[in-house]
């Protein structure tokens, strides 16, 4: 029971050493390096969502973008460097099938 109890507690501690946090930031509280980053390469879209990760205290930033139904996931690091980018959603074309008349289907 003991060895049980003291498993327990250190799967727990371990699981607190390399735990991940991701907190939700304002677009304006960004780097300016992000920012300009995205001005600069990613004309046309807008920030949807910002967050500030850490991760095994190793800080970084993740950016949500978006410009119409496309949308890309940016990964920075503490700098604010650009590291990653990952596609979340495309716009696909749109393929208008019409039903085949009685004439057609013959």
């Amino acid at each position: 029971m003991k060895k049980a109890a003291l498993f327990l507690v250190l799967a727990f501690m371990f699981g607190m050493i390399n735990a991940q946090t991701k907190v939700e930031i304002k677009p304006k509280d960004l780097l300016k390096a992000i920012t300009d980053n995205i001005a600069k390469d990613y004309v046309g879209f807008t920030i949807d969502k910002a967050y500030k990760v850490t991760k095994d205290k190793v800080m970084s930033y993740e950016v949500i973008i978006m410009k119409g139904s496309e949308h890309h996931k940016l990964f920075y690091d503490a700098a604010g460097k650009f590291t990653q980018k990952e596609l979340i959603t495309a716009e696909k074309p749109k393929t208008k099938t019409e039903p085949k008349t009685q004439q057609q289907k013959k």
